[in-house]
């Protein structure tokens, strides 16, 4: 009913802006006929006509949004813990204190390539092994597409190191045309 109620409303106020004088006809009821827009529409006369409740304007209430603040324990570096190879590369070229950690399996690098410099340590051998790493170091973990070494990255934070992960492994870093050695 509030439906009708307010599609006639509508309608009648379309016709009335318009200067129309046709008779709406709901349920084959004529319900209200229009006059010239000189003749206004007395809305009392309509056939089932309840006056619209007065609403009261909605004022917006002006808060300031919490602000998120991080724990003291997480450092800047932790924050972010996978990075694009174009990152890894500008962080290879900027900064000495930067490491590159394969995790593939040593059958891989004939048939992908590895990036220049890089140390092999595959993913199965790495908790055994970690100790050739050094914590003072910032690793880039990097594998085939990704995977391995968002895992490994994981295994070398909760062990202490700084270790961030390589986004889509040496595939992403082919895709975008950057150096690989064979050997």
């Amino acid at each position: 009913m509030i439906m009708k109620k307010r599609t006639l409303f509508l309608m009648m106020s379309s016709l009335l802006v318009m200067g129309c004088t046709k008779t709406i006809q709901i349920d084959n009821r004529p319900m209200v006929t229009t006059a010239p827009s000189s003749n206004p529409i007395v809305y009392d006369e309509v056939v089932n006509y309840e006056p619209m409740p007065q609403v009261q304007p909605i004022v917006p209430v002006q808060a300031t949004p919490p602000i998120q603040q991080e724990p003291q324990s997480v450092s800047p570096i932790s924050r972010q813990i996978n990075i694009s190879p174009l990152e890894a590369l500008d962080r290879l070229r900027e900064d000495d204190n930067v490491m590159l950690l394969d995790v593939r399996t040593p059958e891989e690098i004939p048939v992908d390539g590895k990036i220049a410099n890089s140390t092999l340590i595959p993913l199965g051998s790495l908790s055994r092994n970690s100790y050739r790493l050094d914590k003072s170091k910032q690793i880039i973990v990097y594998c085939h597409t990704g995977s391995r070494s968002s895992e490994a990255t994981k295994i070398l934070r909760s062990q202490g190191f700084d270790a961030l992960n390589m986004l889509g492994g040496i595939e992403a870093w082919k895709q975008n045309h950057l150096h690989v050695v064979w050997k």
